[in-house]
């Protein structure tokens, strides 16, 4: 009878055994943001959310708050440092929305003009980090020459 110590079917020790080997390789955590802003942190065809993922190889997912239709969950996994860099990098997205757009819901309505007269008027602090992953699409400047001037 020396298949059945090999298949290991019949008797697993507990659930999870394999997971067990890997036990604090793994976290999830989850960020609560306005539903208003869960499109932008998607964005257009997944951009925003791919890219996240891409670059910190934690896993994203947006889904409904448990209890606040006004709410959305985002939800990361992967190791702590990959949620720690993809959790920046969704605060980061949400404050250049945030910054880009006003009074909420307002900037969709006016893309021929500049979303706010904020736009570019502040560095970006990931940028000057050499960790801004939003290259030309980031609402703050990249370098003095980039950067607007208030109150026109």
């Amino acid at each position: 009878m020396p298949n059945s110590r090999i298949g290991g079917r019949g008797e697993p020790p507990f659930p999870g055994h394999g997971a067990a080997a890997s036990f604090g390789a793994s976290a999830t955590a989850k960020i609560s943001i306005n539903a208003s802003l869960a499109g932008a942190v998607i964005g257009k065809s997944g951009v925003n959310s791919k890219q996240i993922c891409r670059v910190t190889g934690a896993k994203l997912a947006v889904r409904d708050h448990d209890t606040d239709s006004n709410l959305r969950n985002i939800e990361l996994e992967g190791s702590l440092d990959q949620i720690k860099q993809a959790s920046a990098m969704v605060h980061e997205l949400i404050l250049n929305i945030s910054a880009a757009s006003g009074p909420p819901m307002k900037s969709f309505s006016t893309q021929n003009s500049a979303p706010t007269s904020n736009f570019k008027t502040k560095l970006c602090e990931n940028f000057t980090k050499g960790s801004c992953t939003f290259g030309e699409r980031c609402h703050f400047a990249h370098g003095t020459d980039d950067l607007r001037k208030t109150g026109m």
